[in-house]
């Protein structure tokens, strides 16, 4: 029997199941997949820290998929990392040179000043890089974020393109838009929020991380709120929405469509992100929401659903909210 690789749909389950706590053996039994195998992919697919850093990040299908498609394109490629190349850099960074100079001017090393620089941070040659003019600060080490980019296959069909006229238009009820509002820096704790697009209708809900789990059980919070009033939601291309395993459940399960926002345009969020920048009213920045309990969270978002609105002809989101939710129940 062939070996086969891990598809993106099961790397998504992997994650899910391990947010629910399940072992690598029920897993890999639940997958039809070797125990090893899932415990290599976990192992392998886990963005990896400082060896003392508390801050490791946990296993994530959209960057696993993307750490594997770099290992493959990367197979077989051969280092010049050689003892000549690393001897000869490192005799003449002893001598004072740049790694600009060394490139430019010592014609037996055939690589880049990039490479010069990122064999020094990988301690590839062991050099100490405050020994460096400037002591390396002027070159800062740039990265694509290749690790947590998602399949554009995944968005075919899921664009605000695709949505209806109707919800493009604000004319039918039911339809939402999604984001997050997070805490000051280092707190992982934040707020699921979501706008109905038609009433204004807002709706604000702790999390305790960040991820995809998390957002999912917001989102199935919000369709238990109102059952008959969640048709889709519009979302951006955060990490914490293109689990496509949780998506793709989401989807048969409640009948609700999640469409996605194009990147770099929150304009097409806008009524997100207007109730985002409300709620900063209450709670301004740097904030801390784990201190912070759901009820306090509810008066804000009470508040800002009574006030008249302009645009709803100066009646409040919660009025026009009812009277719609009422013609679907």
């Amino acid at each position: 029997m062939s070996y086969k690789h891990l598809t993106p749909e099961e790397r998504g389950k992997i994650e899910a199941y391990l947010d629910e706590g399940l072992s690598q053996a029920e897993i890999a039994r639940r997958l039809d997949r070797n125990r090893s195998t899932i415990s290599r992919e976990i192992k392998r697919g886990s963005e990896q820290r400082g060896r003392n850093s508390i801050a490791r990040l946990r296993y994530q299908a959209t960057s696993a998929q993307n750490i594997a498609r770099m290992r493959k394109r990367n197979c077989g490629t051969k280092t010049k990392a050689t003892i000549h190349n690393t001897r000869t850099i490192l005799k003449y960074l002893n001598m004072k040179y740049s790694p600009e100079q060394i490139v430019n001017a010592v014609r037996s090393v055939k690589v880049c000043r990039a490479t010069i620089y990122n064999w020094i941070y990988s301690k590839v040659i062991n050099f100490d890089m405050k020994k460096l003019r400037h002591y390396g600060k002027r070159y800062k080490v740039k990265t694509t974020g290749a690790k947590i980019r998602v399949d554009r296959t995944f968005f075919a069909n899921r664009t605000i393109d695709f949505r209806p006229e109707a919800v493009q238009l604000r004319t039918e009820f039911g339809h939402w838009e999604a984001d997050t509002v997070v805490s000051k820096r280092g707190v992982a704790t934040c707020l699921a929020t979501f706008v109905e697009r038609k009433t204004r209708h807002y709706v604000a809900i702790k999390i305790p991380h960040k991820t995809g789990t998390d957002m999912m059980l917001a989102i199935k919070r919000l369709i238990e709120l109102y059952p008959q009033g969640v048709k889709s939601i519009t979302c951006d291309r955060g990490t914490e929405f293109v689990n496509q395993f949780n998506i793709g459940t989401l989807e048969d399960t409640f009948g609700c469509k999640i469409y996605y926002a194009n990147p770099y345009a929150p304009y097409e969020r806008g009524s997100n992100e207007n109730h985002n920048g409300l709620l900063r009213e209450y709670f301004p920045k740097p904030f801390n929401f784990k201190n912070v309990s759901q009820r306090k969270i509810d008066e804000a978002v009470f508040s800002m659903n009574t006030r008249p609105r302009k645009v709803l002809g100066w009646k409040t989101p919660e009025h026009k909210f009812k009277l719609e939710y009422a013609k679907v129940t």
